[in-house]
């Protein structure tokens, strides 16, 4: 999913319901949601290779995702 359908469902989402902006923010541990963690962290940016994700406060590295926990 893109940067921008997640904003926008998360967008809407608010603008039906101004009290989620209350809520916490948690991740399924699996697709199968199997378990479920708070998210701890700010989001970042960095490179995503569909396996692998670093960070691109490493040098030479040109992000091409945005990692939420």
């Amino acid at each position: 999913m893109k940067l921008r359908k997640f904003l926008e469902n998360l967008n809407n989402m608010v603008a039906e319901d101004k009290s989620l902006l209350d809520f916490d923010v948690v991740t399924a541990i699996d697709d199968e949601g199997n378990g479920f963690k708070p998210v701890y962290y700010a989001p970042s940016t960095g490179k995503f290779d569909g396996q692998d994700f670093d960070s691109n406060k490493e040098a030479n590295i040109k992000p091409n995702a945005i990692c939420l926990n």
